[in-house]
């Protein structure tokens, strides 16, 4: 989409269905909020059955920059299509899957499905969003990627109720795919209409994979974002997996309430505030919100009560719900318009590599006799980085990261 095209609608038929298929493609990884203790019911020991949970995001984390040079318009939705078949054969499989090498082929297989319909979607989804409404845009797709495991969740006990195990839940729940494959039938004609747009507005030069990559991060202001991005999502892992034991140490009867909190107060934000975000001045907003980003992680080195652990949750989630919605704008005012698609899917890679990496370090510090309230200082500290490089982008002019600035509504 063209920075100097008239004014665009934002919940336009392509947007709004692309994030229905996020919505269903995120839903067939909510429900596996059970995997540990099935594949304990089925005779994994706890280190293999570690494993086998993180072959997905292992499989994110390698694949996805290899593939997201290659994605666009042109090609989005074939491989859309794919993946989603591919993620339906995934989700029956979990029924007769017993064996180790059974489940760690297929996590893998599952896993390169989700990230290459993640990565696709995404791709495809940046030329349907408006620049001036760019941080409403991302608010509300990163909403439909977090309201299933706030719903699938009851849904799969309700599932398990009336299905032999859970393997046999998750063959049913390749049902998803359906509506999802029938969302993408008309999106054709926009995709095509993209792709030349695409075409009209870039050198026409075909992809050529890590050149890309590193053609996209030579514009330092890209560079520095997604560094950013790096850093929040590593401090953020820290809190979530580490979260449950802290919370049961200073008497919190049921540790969930921090995940419910917290993702309570992110949908909120997102869902009630995406529509200013683009009215905002966008660094100032994202120095603002890591600042305090940084005293919610350092509260949690000093406090010792429920009722103070609840309210630092919420003041998280909301911190998060402002700052990865207005990291992902600015990227995409930050990035060549030829490149969102790629940019878009390097800010997820980071989020993969906070989710690989973040549990590794907080094990080894734990492992070394560091306390919890460690981890948080780190946190603490990573999100102070985050601001530092968001500062080093400098001032840029109001029209750059907010381009509604001058135009009739």
């Amino acid at each position: 989409m063209s920075e100097n095209a008239p004014a665009t609608p934002l919940f336009s038929y392509p947007f709004v269905s692309l994030c229905m298929v996020a919505l269903f493609g995120f839903g067939n990884i909510a429900v596996f909020y059970g995997l540990y203790p099935y594949l304990a019911s089925i005779g994994i020991t706890p280190f293999w059955a570690g494993w086998i949970l993180a072959m997905e995001p292992l499989a994110a984390l390698v694949l996805r920059p290899v593939i997201s040079p290659g994605l666009g318009p042109g090609n989005a939705l074939p491989v859309m299509r794919a993946s989603l078949v591919m993620i339906a054969l995934a989700l029956l499989g979990y029924a007769w899957a017993r064996s180790l090498p059974a489940l760690i082929c297929l996590r893998v297989f599952h896993g390169a499905a989700f990230v290459t319909l993640v990565s696709a979607t995404t791709a495809l989804l940046v030329h349907f969003i408006p620049p001036s409404r760019s941080g409403q845009g991302f608010g509300l797709f990163s909403l439909t990627t977090m309201l299933p495991f706030a719903v699938m969740p009851p849904l799969m006990e309700y599932l398990l109720r009336v299905v032999p195990d859970a393997g046999h839940a998750y063959a049913w729940v390749s049902l998803m795919t359906l509506p999802a494959l029938a969302l993408l039938a008309p999106l054709g004609p926009h995709a095509r209409q993209a792709q030349e747009n695409e075409r009209l507005s870039s050198s026409g030069r075909a992809s050529t994979g890590l050149a890309d990559i590193r053609s996209a991060l030579e514009n330092s202001g890209v560079a520095l974002v997604l560094g950013a991005g790096l850093l929040t999502f590593l401090g953020s892992t820290l809190l979530f997996f580490f979260m449950k034991d802290f919370g049961a140490s200073i008497g919190l009867a049921n540790a969930g309430l921090f995940f419910t909190v917290s993702t309570g107060a992110t949908i909120a934000v997102r869902l009630f505030g995406s529509s200013r975000f683009d009215r905002l001045d966008k660094r100032r907003t994202l120095l603002l919100a890591f600042l305090v980003l940084a005293g919610c992680y350092a509260s949690y080195s000093l406090v010792a009560s429920p009722l103070p652990f609840l309210l630092a949750a919420a003041l998280f989630g909301a911190c998060m719900g402002v700052t990865m919605p207005l990291l992902q704008s600015t990227l995409f005012h930050l990035a060549d318009p030829s490149k969102r698609g790629l940019t878009a899917n390097l800010m997820l890679s980071t989020m993969d590599a906070g989710y690989v990496l973040g549990p590794y370090i907080g094990g080894a510090m734990l492992g070394m006799g560091l306390s919890h309230a460690a981890l948080f200082r780190l946190s603490a500290l990573l999100a102070l980085g985050a601001w530092l490089l968001i500062r080093q982008i400098g001032q840029p002019s109001r029209a750059t990261l907010n381009p509604h600035l001058g135009r009739t509504p």
